[in-house]
């Protein structure tokens, strides 16, 4: 109640009440009524403007706003009518009624209606959001600025010449280019605006906000849209010349409707705080003992791979008989080449070790099948989104899911311990694939000819093989494996043997908690990621695709009480995750060499000199400022391509869903970051030079089934043509 109360006629409000009062009656006391007219109108606006950031932003932050505004638009104003500064030179008139100094009061409040308004509408479009995101980084903040002036200038466009020629509240001493205005005098509202804004937004951290019921969120949000609409309309309307009211309805009309849609679309989500504030782990649907999680592997794979490797001797040393058996092992393995041939598998031939055979068929007896619960309408569902997406589904591949991937401080240790890094990025990324994409082509995981189940099952017991060799045995006893020195060039296994590892502080590796994180990061992340883009599936969808991937974890050796089932319980969970992520950082930090070894290996990927650099600020912004820069995902990047990407995001989102209004399956957000994954599907897995190792039965589809995503069958036909052109030096290569 007291919050809603704030909003009333407090004591708060009767200072600048009674102000306006003054104002008021010392206009209609000395100037003529067309004046008391502007200074009514005026006041309104600004108090309309100060409502509504009072319930976005709250009180502290709405004054603040106020007294900025009012401030640096005074000193503007002041230095421009007495010295010519910012605008050019020019006097007032008394048309705006009483000045301060030779500054009209008014001309000081309007400077706070115009950025107010502008703030809100270019959250609205560049974020879905009406007010700034929490956390913002100076760039983002940067660009919320730019977009803010860009929208105040855009209004001054039509309203300074109506002021100048019409209402002759000032007077220009030379006449500009533009009705009369100069070219310098907008250059000058682009500054001042620039700079109120971005000094407020640097405030802003430090300033409380407020948080108000949902109902007057979205009044207070649409306020300044209809605000401006309205000032769109009055200079269509009354425009002089003609050509001005042309002006007016494109320079303000396009945005005005960007802002509306953007209105819109947070209208219909949840009420948040920010659009990037990640999960409250105190919004978990279920609570979960994660810390219990970290000390639980995979019994099954573990069972297995001590069966074949053995007893270990009293020095830490595994027998070389073992090895040799677990060796074979994985080569037997490479005859998994579909579900079907799980069915009854038994090599048989010169040097094959019966005791081999006879363990790995006891490890698909019990792990082969698919869960009773699985539905396969949903997994077909999920198969279609996946390869209907096509390289847009590489692009957040490499983009989301792996960066988030390398966030768990266990997890990227255990990716690190291979050691020499940048050789080693292109097959981790190779082996993912080699597992992605056979688990969502056609069937990969419902039929016999698909070849999803078998890959999983291969890179269960790869989870096994690593918890088995760092820890110098089984997983069940829990124990400090020293670190031994490890020589130069040495091998997997090897570094794997000399890592050393403390349970008792780090968990297992590849531990319960570490594989349910992974797997969120191939559904939700994938999801999390179209709906950043504006591709957001159909719930249906999105639950299906969760579906086919919890089909994945529990033949992964994934407990069901781990498996996320909608959106809402896998966002918590990951936040959850997450959050311990960052609350238990490792010593040393290896996470950092992961990220930037990835984000070479993207570079190197990509023919056009121009996106090289693109995954960087797309990484960053599909994953969040926080999740890249633990990572290493902070490097600098050309200007050009900052641009690039941050004036195009905002560009291709606002358009995209202009043009969705008439043609529902319009995006070139989603062309654009198609030719990106084209460029990292064909360097990282088509390259010939380099085959990918799956097996000719799963190989050859996949490769038919990527020749048919040259084509974007939602896409009219010029944008098929310039996706091809982008693609075309690769499609060669």
């Amino acid at each position: 109640m007291a919050e809603h109360k704030s909003l009333g006629m407090t004591a708060g409000w009767w200072l600048p009440a009674a102000a306006a009062a003054a104002l008021v009656a010392w206009t209609a006391a000395a100037y003529k009524p067309v004046s008391l007219a502007l200074v009514l109108a005026s006041l309104a606006w600004f108090a309309v403007s100060l409502w509504s950031c009072r319930a976005l932003l709250g009180r502290r932050a709405s004054w603040a706003f106020v007294v900025l505004a009012f401030a640096l638009g005074w000193f503007a104003e002041e230095m421009g009518s007495r010295h010519g500064w910012f605008f050019g030179d020019y006097h007032y008139t008394d048309v705006l009624g009483p000045r301060l100094g030779s500054v009209p009061v008014v001309i000081p409040l309007m400077w706070f209606g115009v950025c107010q308004v502008g703030l809100t509408m270019a959250c609205l479009i560049a974020w879905r959001h009406p007010v700034p995101p929490a956390g913002s980084g100076w760039r983002r903040g940067a660009v919320t600025a730019l977009l803010t002036a860009l929208l105040v200038t855009a209004f001054d466009l039509g309203a300074d010449p109506y002021f100048v020629y019409q209402l002759k509240a000032w007077v220009m001493v030379k006449e500009g280019d533009w009705f009369g205005e100069t070219v310098w005098g907008f250059a000058g509202w682009l500054f001042v605006s620039f700079t109120i804004t971005a000094l407020f937004l640097w405030l802003l951290r430090l300033v409380p906000t407020a948080s108000k019921a949902p109902a007057t969120l979205r009044r207070a949000a649409l306020v300044p849209v209809l605000i401006y609409t309205g000032m769109m309309a009055y200079q269509v309307a009354v425009g002089d010349p003609v050509a001005l009211r042309v002006v007016s309805f494109f320079a303000m009309g396009i945005p005005a409707l960007a802002a509306a849609l953007g209105w819109w679309q947070w209208r219909a989500a949840p009420v948040a705080s920010s659009v990037d504030a990640a999960p409250s782990p105190a919004a978990s649907a279920r609570p979960i003992a994660w810390d219990a999680m970290t000390r639980e592997a995979d019994p099954l794979a573990d069972r297995t791979v001590a069966a074949l490797v053995g007893a270990w001797d009293a020095d830490g040393q595994p027998p070389a008989e073992g090895l040799a058996r677990l060796g074979q092992a994985t080569r037997l393995m490479a005859g998994w080449t579909s579900n079907a041939a799980l069915a009854n598998w038994s090599p048989a031939g010169p040097g094959i070790d019966a005791d081999v055979v006879a363990i790995l068929r006891g490890y698909l007896s019990e792990a082969g099948d698919v869960p009773a619960w699985i539905r396969p309408s949903e997994v077909e569902t999920a198969e279609t989104v996946f390869m209907d997406y096509g390289p847009l589904s590489c692009t957040l591949l490499f983009c989301a899911s792996l960066p988030e991937c390398y966030l768990l401080p266990g997890l990227s240790e255990v990716l690190h311990i291979a050691g020499q890094l940048e050789a080693r990025t292109e097959h981790r990324i190779r082996q993912t694939a080699a597992m992605v994409f056979p688990v969502m082509m056609k069937g990969g995981l419902t039929r016999p000819e698909g070849a999803g189940i078998a890959q999983v099952l291969k890179v269960r017991l790869i989870h096994a093989t690593i918890r088995h060799l760092i820890l110098h045995g089984s997983p069940t006893q829990s124990h400090c494996v020293p670190q031994r020195e490890r020589r130069a060039g040495a091998s997997l296994n090897e570094a794997l043997l000399a890592h050393g590892w403390d349970t008792d502080r780090q968990g297992l590796p590849c531990n319960q908690l570490e594989l349910a994180y992974t797997l969120l990061t191939f559904s939700y992340v994938f999801l999390n990621g179209l709906r950043k883009l504006g591709l957001g599936l159909p719930q249906e969808q999105e639950r299906a695709y969760l579906h086919a991937w919890n089909v994945v974890g529990h033949v992964l050796g994934v407990r069901d009480d781990l498996l996320a089932h909608t959106m809402e319980d896998a966002a918590a969970m990951f936040g959850d995750l997450q959050a311990r992520a960052r609350a238990r950082p490792a010593d040393p930090d290896v996470r950092p060499p992961l990220g930037r070894a990835l984000m070479d290996a993207m570079a190197h990927s990509i023919g056009v000199p121009v996106l090289r650099h693109l995954p960087v600020p797309m990484t960053r912004w599909l994953v969040g400022r926080a999740t890249a820069n633990a990572i290493g995902v902070n490097q600098r990047v050309g200007l050009l391509t900052l641009l690039l990407f941050q004036g195009g995001r905002l560009f291709l989102l606002g358009f995209d869903r202009l043009v969705r209004m008439v043609v529902p399956d319009f995006s070139i957000t989603r062309m654009v970051t198609r030719v990106v994954g084209y460029h990292l599907l064909t360097r990282f897995l088509l390259d010939q030079t380099r085959p990918l190792g799956l097996p000719e039965e799963l190989l050859n589809p996949m490769k038919h089934t990527v020749s048919g995503w040259h084509q974007d069958a939602r896409s009219p036909r010029w944008v098929n043509r310039l996706e091809t052109r982008l693609t075309r030096k690769t499609a060669g290569a």
